[in-house]
């Protein structure tokens, strides 16, 4: 009896590590950010993807403007320069399932499957920089197990997600 009851933790906990999406900041804590208050895009390491790099771009776009920061060309002397990096990774997700009844040591009848399946992990990392300098005051990742399947609304709703959740910190509360 306690096989069946150990698998289904298992389970559930193997479930919310494939359901988890991780969101994290840091920034420096001498930059005082109601400085910034032009921005413009550099080099990053970009999505191959137009479609999705527009969507990211367009998704930053609009929660900087949101934070009261206005877009402007690279020539313009921009306060801060932004900068994505995109990357894709491959985990392994188990699904298990078993069934029966009696005492395990003493003969009791069961049996169970697992399956394994490879999910495609997305990691997209926001660099914001003092252009004066070109260091780096702020970072966002964000990762998730992605849909290679979703449809362009879908792709929309989750890169303005995610980047909407990468905001959420930005700018830093002084303390």
């Amino acid at each position: 009896m306690r096989r069946p009851t150990l698998v289904i933790a298992s389970l559930m906990f193997l479930t919310t590590i494939a359901l988890a999406k991780d969101v994290t900041y840091d920034f420096d804590k001498g930059v005082n950010f109601s400085k910034f208050k032009t921005y413009a895009w550099t080099t990053g390491t970009n999505v191959n993807d137009e479609l999705n790099h527009k969507r990211i771009v367009n998704a930053v776009d609009a929660q900087l403007t949101s934070k009261g920061l206005t877009k402007v060309s690279a020539s313009a002397n921009p306060d801060m320069l932004v900068a994505y990096h995109a990357s894709f990774d491959r985990d392994l997700e188990i699904n298990a399932f078993s069934t029966g009844w009696g005492p395990y040591r003493l003969g009791g009848i069961g049996s169970g499957s697992a399956r394994a399946s490879e999910i495609l992990v997305g990691t997209l990392v926001l660099d914001l920089m003092d252009s004066a300098t070109r260091v780096v005051i702020w970072r966002g990742t964000a990762s998730k197990d992605l849909d290679s399947k979703a449809s362009p609304e879908k792709r929309d709703k989750n890169i303005n997600k995610a980047v909407g959740k990468l905001f959420e910190n930005y700018p830093p509360k002084a303390k």
